[in-house]
């Protein structure tokens, strides 16, 4: 079944019930199948089936239905953040060759310009144009080209955290077991509205504030860019009782709350991603009882691989979450072997599910394949702390292979190190980062950004260091920079971070 098939079969039980609420106008599951089904037949014709379309766009209904209907045809979709840099933009063209470029109107001159300086000749959807009114509401491909649940439908570029960022080649089944597998996690309703202030660009974004909402008969609420207290009172307007987003939205929330002296109602989660939030951030939604569960993932699993229930939500510092229904989970040793102790064991962590990816896009990508996939085993990269077996089992993300420090068969985290370092007087950013000396060690390493006009000398940070760092987390070396690498959710780049200045490990 493809992705699309799934969406009629879910929204038949919620036909006229809202899906969609945009500007204050609402549109009905009935309305969103109507749409899609005619625009279906008109991309059918005008784009063809097996193009491949460079999507770039706001949240908007356009996008949605665009990007249902897209998939009906057979065809491709490149999702690219409409703020992301250029050079994102580029690097995408380059490796993936788009046919088509879908935009909504906003981004015309922008894409143009793009286009333009890259020499490249593309035709351009604008996708809030496209109704395709003339056409059936009732929409069969063709016999020979009918959609299968194995067709490639969405290219989305990985973290990057480790290595050049690549583009991971994601199906129909491999979305909808992503979608399907967390609902145990929310609980959710029909009454339920969500809200993201995301770009559904980014899985994470697609997976918990536009397809699973649609897939459960819940509504879609789409951000347009209000703040502030208008912000405030477009929550309470449109009746938004769930949202999705990282830490810096909260925060920036949360402070809008407080100032204006209006805390969230009627809130059931706050769902967090791309980051953890603070201690402060984790108190204050237990002070307002509003449920704010982690998302632990990576592209290669359409992000998802444990959720906090918003049922049971860990106060303490870092991402915890539960066994997701329909993915196993297994922990590594040094040599490789599974760690098969039942209680608390920590270890390189491997999964195998359904939305485990197809691989990466490109011949080139060949051999990361090989090391991700082994079998039906996804190898994450990532170390992390399980306890419980089976349909029990709890997870603590602990780090990237790359972040963490090893001492013996001990593992730690280098995130407590780098909370002690914004603590530095002077200092404007740091970051905690591991990088190997010239005998192949792992050595902490610290990147400060003094505040304009600091005195602060490297002799004063070490010594705040020693102080308050202890044993072998203390950095031992420390650079002072002009700004920290971070991603878009404003996490660190340890990639880039070590890429700079591993040569000064030793």
């Amino acid at each position: 079944m493809t992705l699309y098939e799934q969406f009629l079969t879910n929204s038949s039980k919620n036909i006229g019930n809202m899906a969609l609420r945009y500007l204050g106008k609402e549109m009905s599951y009935n309305d969103v199948r109507t749409a899609v089904a005619r625009l279906s037949y008109l991309y059918q014709n005008e784009v063809g089936p097996h193009a491949r379309i460079a999507l770039i766009g706001r949240n908007a209904p356009a996008y949605l239905k665009t990007f249902f209907a897209l998939t009906n045809i057979r065809a491709t979709i490149i999702p690219l953040n409409p703020d992301g840099p250029p050079s994102d933009w580029a690097d995408a063209f380059k490796e993936l060759h788009p046919t088509h470029v879908a935009i909504t109107s906003d981004l015309l001159q922008t894409v143009r310009e793009f286009l333009s300086h890259e020499r490249l000749t593309l035709p351009i959807i604008e996708i809030e144009k496209k109704q395709g009114g003339e056409y059936d509401t009732s929409f069969t491909p063709p016999p020979d080209n009918k959609p299968l649940d194995t067709d490639v439908i969405l290219l989305t570029r990985s973290g990057g955290t480790l290595a050049k960022p690549k583009f991971v080649s994601l199906n129909h089944k491999q979305i909808q077991h992503a979608v399907t597998c967390i609902r145990g996690c929310y609980k959710p309703t029909a009454t339920d509205r969500v809200l993201t202030t995301l770009s559904w660009s980014h899985p994470f974004a697609l997976v918990h504030s536009m397809l699973f909402p649609l897939m459960n008969g819940m509504t879609v609420v789409i951000d347009h860019g209000l703040q502030a207290t208008e912000f405030l009172d477009f929550l309470v307007d449109s009746r938004v009782n769930r949202l999705v987003g990282m830490p810096a939205f909260y925060l920036k929330l949360l402070v809008t709350c407080r100032n204006e002296k209006r805390p969230p109602v009627g809130m059931k989660s706050a769902t967090v991603g791309l980051g953890q939030l603070s201690h402060e951030l984790k108190r204050a939604f237990q002070v307002l009882k509003i449920p704010a569960p982690h998302v632990y993932g990576q592209v290669e699993n359409v992000w998802t691989i444990a959720m906090e229930s918003i049922e049971k939500i860990n106060t303490e510092p870092g991402v915890f979450g539960k066994a997701l229904a329909g993915i196993k989970y297994k922990v590594m040793d040094e040599a490789g072997d599974e760690i098969l102790e039942k209680g608390h064991r920590i270890g390189m962590l491997a999964i195998s599910g359904a939305s485990v990816m197809t691989g990466y896009h490109g011949k080139e990508n060949e051999k990361a394949t090989k090391g991700a996939l082994r079998g039906t085993w996804l190898y994450t990269g990532d170390y992390a702390a399980l306890d419980g077996e089976g349909d029990e089992i709890q997870l603590e993300f602990v780090g990237r292979k790359e972040d963490v420090m090893k001492f013996d068969s001990d593992i730690k985290s280098i995130a407590p190190m780098e909370a002690i370092l914004r603590k530095i007087p002077g200092l404007q950013d740091a970051a905690a980062f591991v990088a190997r000396n010239s005998r192949n060690q792992l050595v902490p390493m610290a990147a400060l950004v003094k505040i304009q006009g600091s005195p602060l000398s490297e002799k004063q940070a070490r010594d705040f260091c020693e102080q308050n760092i202890t044993g072998d987390l203390c950095p031992k070396t420390i650079v002072f920079t002009d700004a920290i690498p971070r991603d878009l959710a404003g996490n660190v780049n340890q990639h880039k971070l070590r890429g700079q200045f591993a040569n000064l490990a030793g």
